[in-house]
């Protein structure tokens, strides 16, 4: 059946889905939710916690909420991806590797970085901190978020240009008849 996925594609095409969103959900709380807390540090960062504290009922925790199990299903699928590809036709493995390879590391580096920060920033600990280190970790976060979303976003088109490549590989034999036989991975 010609028109049946494979489950390398099937792969691929919850790769792109859940990506597209991580990135959607992404862009949405670096345009309106990051400004608040880290338009003018250390104070609004200190500001932002306190009010938090303050009012807990109305504190945005989109990382315990969407994030803590949004991004490691980004991170499996990368690696399922990136795995479910390694016997398909070149020019798709490629553009499939460059954005599965992208996404594990923004991955790797958000659990390495980017989430130690964050809850630092965000959580209790940035009381202990003094306005120099609170402004100097702010600001890095933010820049290099920028980069995060930038690699995402260059990830995302990588995978969804391999939706446009075959994945299967084309072996034409010439015993008697030429025929071709497509070999699907």
């Amino acid at each position: 059946m010609p028109n049946q996925l494979s489950l390398p594609q099937i792969i691929l095409w919850l790769f792109v889905i859940v990506l597209g969103i991580e990135i959607g959900a992404g862009m949405y709380e670096m345009l309106v939710v990051v400004p608040v807390w880290s338009a003018a540090p250390p104070d609004s960062v200190l500001g932002y916690f306190h009010h938090n504290v303050a009012n807990a009922q109305f504190a945005l925790n989109a990382g315990g909420r969407f994030w803590l199990f949004f991004t490691p299903l980004t991170g499996l699928l990368a690696i399922a991806t990136f795995l479910s590809g390694l016997r398909t036709a070149p020019e798709h493995r490629k553009c499939r590797m460059i954005g599965a390879g992208l996404a594990i590391v923004v991955v790797a580096a958000t659990f390495a970085w980017f989430v130690p920060n964050i809850i630092t920033l965000l959580g209790e600990g940035v009381t202990k901190l003094s306005g120099a280190e609170i402004t100097r970790i702010t600001n890095w976060w933010v820049r290099l978020n920028w980069v995060r979303a930038a690699a995402y976003i260059a990830g995302w088109l990588s995978a969804l240009r391999a939706l446009t490549i075959p994945s299967a590989r084309e072996v034409s034999t010439t015993t008697g008849n030429r025929t071709r036989e497509v070999i699907d991975a």
